[in-house]
């Protein structure tokens, strides 16, 4: 069988979405279109959002001159994904795409409390598609209970200044970097190797969403790998992470690229997150343990067969050089205390002892950066020992030893109290304090996966960070028409890939080939008695509307009006 383009095999993080059956495009119900501004090479990353399902493939059409990052949003279960893509040689076999490997800001961390609710999501590993026109995308797991289901994909160019950038960089030199033969690159003093910056690179910094933490020093390096394809070529180096710096900023809300820095197969040292350079700079590369570290990744996958020597021999380079700049031993340890999270295998506030040049492995549930990389970090961190005097003088001040943030508990009680201790697992852990409501009353308190509100005549009941959720707030949340939730979300009998949630007064329905919609009074009791999600009509597929005294909700098969002459008509699209 032809392998994959990004040989998704050796990936432990992944992407997108879609399904087991049907041959075709599958038809989404909603595309969403977005184009970031224009990178400084000229390289303009734009994305696609589309609804996929569960039960049908969802296929992707792509430009095989870009190169596209595609990754992958949902609720509820893992729909264990596959994906597989077409060249002009054909199609590749399905390969498995697993979820998330923990990559991701600190969960106390500034930067994370700014991450929208959205991103909040089970999410995949974004991964770059190469040479390729068109990507494939199923669930091994056609029956699993996964809402939201969204799949993403960043496509940038390769440009003319990609190339010259590839072309004028040449890796690790032996002496600074001068000269008009190295354009596209700054010299690092102590380092003495060329490293592209981020504008010769092409990053857009209108992406950059908010000032990334700093540190006054760092403990050590986490290596990765960044998954995907190995056969890029030099030009492309740039695009691939110009289509990160876009995903992991519009998709994931992050700050910034996620790596302090980024080495390719060829040897060519990339300036990642904005002030890594001169600071020792936060990234959000080993969710938990960034505080205090450095991210590199190596652009490919290294699960059966390591990169490249000159791969490796930069990477000991950038190891040297941190080393020397902030005085930590790189055949030494490193003490650092868990920030917890989802992947990581440590609790929250655990004291860790490490390598001081680790894998990502080490601290989250990942294969990252691949075993056959992991493997030679032994001598990158014996050759980066060797390397410290060459490159840098010893530090002139000592580390300085903060000790990590103490993570903010809220504590539950009541109703909500209640319902938490027996939901924890849908709701996560509380994120803020109960709040009181008035007018009408009631009150809630935010979760890490939504909201528990709770009401005497209603009690206490669930909402998501989901769609119903959006429409929920389109009508103004309890203070609308709807009032309090008076039931969770639940499943319509005969519709299984749609969901509904009651409300004191009304309903939100949602389904991938509708969206969420708002129904309530007189066309609800209408659409109840004539059976629901069963009836004639469908479901609803906008909200309620007047104009010139005419009520009317649209449906899938036909509408509902009303007046106060007619009262509630029922129109049936013949």
């Amino acid at each position: 069988m032809k392998p994959l383009p990004f040989l998704a095999s050796a990936l432990t993080g992944i992407l997108l979405t879609a399904t087991l059956s049907g041959p075709a495009l599958a038809a989404t119900p909603e595309t969403h279109t977005n184009t970031p501004g224009a990178s400084a090479a000229g390289g303009t990353p734009s994305e696609r959002t589309v609804d996929a399902q569960t039960d049908e493939v969802t296929t992707l059409p792509v430009d095989s001159s870009d190169v596209t990052i595609i990754g992958a949003t949902w609720e509820g279960d893992d729909p264990e994904l596959e994906i597989r893509t077409r060249d002009g040689n054909g199609w590749s076999a399905w390969e498995s795409l697993p979820t998330d490997d923990g990559g991701g800001p600190d969960a106390v961390s500034a930067e994370a409390a700014q991450i929208p609710a959205a991103s909040h999501q089970s999410q995949s590993v974004a991964l770059p598609v190469l040479d390729s026109d068109t990507v494939e995308v199923r669930a091994a797991d056609k029956q699993a209970d996964t809402d939201d289901l969204q799949i993403t994909q960043v496509s940038t160019a390769v440009t003319k200044a990609d190339a010259q950038v590839a072309n004028s960089a040449g890796g690790v030199s032996t002496h600074s970097a001068t000269g008009p033969a190295v354009d596209a690159q700054i010299s690092a003093k102590d380092l003495r190797a060329k490293i592209v910056t981020r504008k010769q690179w092409g990053a857009d910094e209108k992406l950059v969403r908010c000032a990334t933490d700093k540190t006054s020093s760092a403990k050590g390096v986490f290596i990765h790998h960044t998954a995907g394809s190995n056969s890029y070529s030099k030009a492309q180096a740039p695009a691939i992470i110009r289509g990160y710096l876009a995903f992991h900023t519009q998709n994931r809300g992050w700050c910034d690229l996620g790596y302090n820095f980024l080495v390719d197969k060829y040897g060519t040292m990339y300036e990642g997150r904005a002030g890594s350079l001169d600071k020792a700079v936060t990234g959000a590369h080993a969710s938990g343990f960034n505080s205090w570290t450095i991210g590199i990744s190596v652009l490919g996958t290294y699960s059966s067969a390591a990169p490249s020597s000159a791969a490796q021999t930069s990477v000991k380079r950038l190891v040297a050089w941190k080393a020397g700049q902030y005085g930590f031993n790189p055949t030494g340890k490193m003490t650092l205390t868990s920030g917890g999270g989802g992947t990581s295998k440590y609790a929250l506030g655990k004291k860790v002892s490490l390598n001081a040049v680790a894998g990502h492995r080490d601290t989250s549930y990942t294969e990252c950066p691949g075993l056959a990389f992991y493997n030679k970090l032994g001598s990158i961190r014996t050759g980066a020992k060797a390397l410290v005097p060459e490159l840098t003088p010893p530090p002139t001040k000592a580390p300085t030893k903060t000790p990590a943030p103490k993570p903010k508990t809220y504590p539950t009680k009541g109703a909500i109290g209640s319902y938490y201790q027996k939901n924890a697992g849908k709701t996560g852990k509380p994120v803020g304090s109960e709040k009181k409501l008035k007018n009408p009353n009631g009150a809630y308190q935010s979760f890490a996966k939504g909201t528990v509100y709770w009401s005497k005549s209603t009690g206490a009941h669930f909402l998501t960070k989901g769609q119903i959720r959006v429409a929920y707030k389109r009508v103004k949340y309890e203070k609308g028409v709807l009032g309090f939730p008076s039931n969770d979300k639940q499943t319509f009998k005969y519709r299984k890939s749609a969901r509904y949630q009651r409300f004191h007064s009304g309903m939100i329905t949602w389904s991938p080939q509708t969206g969420s919609d708002v129904i309530y009074g007189g066309f609800l009791t209408k659409w109840k008695k004539m059976g629901y999600e069963r009836s004639t009509l469908g479901l609803p597929t906008a909200d309620r509307t007047v104009k010139n005294g005419v009520k009317r909700q649209n449906f899938e098969r036909g509408y509902m009006t009303y007046t106060k002459k007619t009262g509630i008509k029922v129109h049936i699209r013949r």
